[in-house]
């Protein structure tokens, strides 16, 4: 009878304790929390992809990040070699060289020229060509100058840098191989700035506004909320993404809706996590 009365007793204390738990869990993530102010979405974690592109053709020759990295803005991600562009950079080089010589010694005559006329030694229509020379090769060696500026910029082109701040999440290419101009090599997601973008019919849509509060809770980490913001709301409806599970929820209209984090605590919520957001409609209902 002892014994019995021992199961009965656990199996009692088990109920109320799973009892309890549900009921935390419901409140927690709104599965029994009051409707009236509040709407639970699901949706996934993202974030704004940056791409550090290259800006002249050629070769990639280094690389100096792996996938899943943290870079800073400015940072050397890769270096390109163009052997075109260093056989241009040799030839206004080369150039310029030339047009400076030229313009030491026309100079040094129109110096000479100059003395002469002041004497009345040489015609002025002599001088006047003289001076016509130095004029015409001045010009030529400022514009090789210029010229060699504008391709040492483009030199500096062939290091790639991180547009942003952030998390290095694919490498496109691979050291030896040839890229063109605008070509990514990198893709960046600064993980500082994430949302949760979700999919919503009509009728959940048209309760929510832009800058309603949220509260995130991932798959990850269920027991600690990330607070959000509503900041996208889409102006026209679209059949639903076909990663959407099932063929006839992508039959259905809807509105894409995006929460923005506000802080991504530890940079513990990473892009493509699942997670559930519980959206505040009305501001005079406490949390």
């Amino acid at each position: 009878m002892k014994i019995k009365l021992s199961i009965i007793l656990s199996a009692i204390l088990f109920c109320i304790i799973l009892y309890g738990l549900l009921v935390f869990a419901g409140n927690l993530f709104g599965i029994n929390k009051d409707t009236n102010g509040f709407i639970k979405i699901s949706g996934r974690i993202e974030g704004t992809e940056y791409h550090a592109a290259s800006e002249v053709a050629g070769k990639v020759i280094n690389f100096n990040v792996e996938e899943g990295q943290s870079v800073i803005e400015g940072e050397k991600i890769a270096i390109i070699d163009s052997p075109q562009l260093n056989s241009i950079i040799g030839q206004a080089e080369a150039y310029l060289r030339k047009a400076e010589l030229n313009l030491k010694l026309t100079k040094k005559e129109f110096d000479r020229a100059t003395q002469l006329v002041k004497g009345n030694a040489i015609e002025k229509q002599s001088y006047d060509e003289v001076e016509s020379k130095y004029l015409v090769a001045k010009e030529d060696f400022l514009a090789a100058k210029n010229q060699l500026e504008k391709l040492m910029a483009d030199k500096a082109d062939t290091v790639i840098t991180a547009p942003t701040s952030g998390k290095i999440m694919t490498k496109i290419v691979q050291v030896g191989e040839v890229v063109g101009v605008g070509v990514p090599l990198v893709t960046i997601i600064n993980m500082n700035d994430l949302f949760l973008k979700a999919f919503l019919p009509t009728e959940i849509a048209g309760k929510i506004s832009l800058n309603d509060e949220a509260k995130i809770y991932s798959d990850a980490f269920p027991l600690e909320p990330f607070d959000a913001v509503v900041n996208k709301i889409a102006e026209k409806a679209e059949f639903t993404p076909k990663n959407v599970e099932t063929k006839s929820q992508r039959a259905n209209m809807v509105f894409e809706i995006k929460l923005k984090i506000k802080e991504n605590k530890g940079y513990k919520l990473k892009p493509g996590m699942p997670a559930e957001a519980i959206i505040r409609i009305d501001k005079n209902v406490d949390w």
